[in-house]
């Protein structure tokens, strides 16, 4: 799983590997400015009295394995930031890391209230480029930034005079707002970061005639943006037809951010999705409570007990991760509250936090409170909950997940009819797999990366049928790398065909939108128009359907992608 964290020094083995990781990645990257490599390494032990931060974000998959880093200086006293350089490994060029580390970045500096990011980013102009070839590369970094409503300024001499930093390979300065509505910066501002760049990036004084010169170039106030010329504005898909009954769990869930650790699985998802439902045809429903027996209905009452007890056990800023692994024997639990993170976790990445019980639990009352309302006639109900659920089984939790907010909700519905449960997300939900394996009142069937190239690893075989009464009931159909719209939607009508055959008086949707293409989790190519089509699909059901949110780790896909698909699905 992706991880993005801060290092802000060299001080333990464990940074010093990264760091020597992301200076070899920088010269790989970025071979034309061989010397710049040492100076990162000096760069991120920034003395406490400079006038700025330097602030080195990696992104790190399986083992340490580094995939990718961007560095950016926040200038406290201007309340600006400039990056320098983003950079992911060859093998990972496509996949999301660069788009969550820019992310992540963006989140950083608007969590300090950062006005705005400069960046230098090499120019589009044929004539300016001196190698010809680097024209095509040098058009998709502008448009991967104007994705993100980062454009050039305009108007200026910046791109046309050499300089100590540039060395005569002209950029264009660009400037990202941080914010929907993007203007321009405010001159003098702008004018004063310029200053401090060159004498960070080129060892310029304020007396340097080029720098002068592009100080004197500056002539609007504020200053222009450039239309946008790659990422043309989308059009949006067509307002639903029915309503949406939406239960957002509310600002409970941000308890439950681990900002230190840097995961993907953070508080903006929520944020992101919100902005993809805006102006749709929406009726807002409340969460309900429910006695806490009603986790027991899916979870072990060991497991939820224990998950409980860390929210007595452990300080505000503790995290407890398991350590031993022990065999499951129901008579050999350990002693030791700590060494039973090992007994229910089937991970190393999932901690346990003094808030981990409460953001699990209003995730799963949002889940039974949607099934309450299909119950009660609703025709579709989503769901926006983190932390996820789809990976917690009946004794043990991991991927994120504590409880298992979708199969509470198909469990609960299991009492009144047959319940077709299709899980979306690129991994597979092992979890509700194994709650629903030995059932025959719940037909569980998932679409997820290949267990033998994506987590959770150990299930989602497509030779795992069910047990017992199960038998049949339990569908898998794992995709390898590089699924695209068309194959998907192919592997969707077949669980639709099954799902027929069912007779099924309900749907509950596990819902992942790391199935997109660009997610840093995932390697699926699925575009907002393979969503809408999803949705489309699952509409032709005819079924009361409950929409239950689980992962998606590109902010972007996130607005877009749960667009597209309620759009489709209503």
């Amino acid at each position: 799983m992706l991880q993005i964290e801060r290092l802000a020094d060299r001080h333990n083995n464990h940074n010093r590997e990264l760091v020597e990781a992301v200076l070899r990645l920088y010269q790989e990257a970025f071979p034309y400015y061989p010397k710049y490599a040492s100076r990162i390494a000096q760069l991120i032990e920034t003395p406490i009295e400079a006038d700025f931060e330097s602030v080195l974000l990696v992104a790190k998959g399986s083992k340490n394995r580094l995939l990718g880093f961007v560095l950016f200086f926040y200038f406290r006293d201007l309340n600006f930031a400039y990056l320098d350089y983003l950079a992911t490994s060859k093998s990972r060029i496509g996949r999301g890391i660069g788009a969550a580390l820019y992310e992540s970045a963006q989140q950083w500096l608007k969590g300090i209230g950062c006005q705005g990011l400069l960046m230098d980013v090499p120019t589009d102009d044929p004539k300016r480029l001196l190698d010809p070839k680097e024209l095509k590369t040098n058009q998709k970094r502008l448009a991967f930034y104007e994705q993100y409503g980062a454009r050039p300024l305009t108007n200026t001499g910046y791109e046309t005079i050499v300089t100590r930093a540039n060395k005569g390979f002209f950029t264009l300065l660009v400037y990202d707002a941080l914010s929907k509505k993007a203007k321009g910066p405010q001159k003098a501002e702008v004018a004063q970061a310029i200053t401090r760049i060159h004498r960070i990036k080129g060892d310029m004084g304020p007396d340097d005639p080029a720098l002068l010169e592009i100080l004197a170039s500056l002539k609007d106030d504020p200053l222009a943006l450039r239309p946008l010329k790659y990422a043309v504005a989308p059009k949006a898909p067509k307002v639903n037809a029915r309503p949406i009954e939406l239960i957002n769990i509310g600002d409970g869930h941000q308890i439950h951010h681990l900002k230190e650790k840097g995961y993907v699985e953070k508080p903006a998802r929520i944020e992101a999705l919100k902005e993809g439902l805006k102006g749709l045809n929406l009726i807002e429903r409340k969460i309900q409570n429910f006695p806490i027996e009603a986790l027991y209905a899916v979870h072990s009452r060991g497991m939820v007990q224990y998950l409980e007890q860390a929210g007595k056990r452990l300080t505000p800023k503790e995290l407890l991760y398991p350590t031993v692994f022990p065999l499951r024997r129901a008579d050999r639990i350990p002693k030791t509250w700590d060494m039973r993170a090992g007994y229910y976790c089937i991970d190393t990445f999932t901690p346990l936090t003094a808030n981990v019980f409460k953001a699990a639990q209003r995730a799963a009352y949002g889940a039974l409170s949607g099934a309450k309302l299909i119950e009660e006639g609703s025709e579709l109900v989503y769901v926006m909950c983190r932390p996820p659920g789809h990976h917690a089984q009946k004794n043990a939790y991991g991927g994120f997940c504590y409880f298992n907010n979708a199969s509470l909700a198909a469990n609960r519905l299991s009492a009144r009819g047959k319940v077709a449960f299709i899980d979306l997300d690129y991994h597979h939900g092992n979890g509700s797999q194994d709650i629903f394996y030995q059932r025959s009142d719940v037909l569980f069937l998932s679409i997820h990366g290949h267990p033998s190239q994506a987590y959770p690893y150990f299930a989602g075989f497509a030779d795992e049928k069910g047990e017992g009464e199960g038998v049949g009931y339990n569908v898998n159909y794992p995709l390898y790398p590089g699924i695209k719209d068309e194959e998907y939607l192919q592997t969707l009508q077949k669980a639709i065909r099954r799902i027929r055959k069912s007779n099924a008086q309900y749907l509950v949707v596990s819902l992942g939108l790391d199935i997109m293409t660009g997610d840093p989790t995932g390697s699926f190519f699925i575009t907002k128009e393979g969503m809408f089509e999803i949705g489309k699909t699952l509409k032709s059901l005819g079924l009361p359907t409950l929409v239950v949110q689980e992962g998606g780790y590109s902010l972007k896909n996130l607005r877009t992608g749960l667009r597209h698909f309620f759009v489709g699905i209503s």
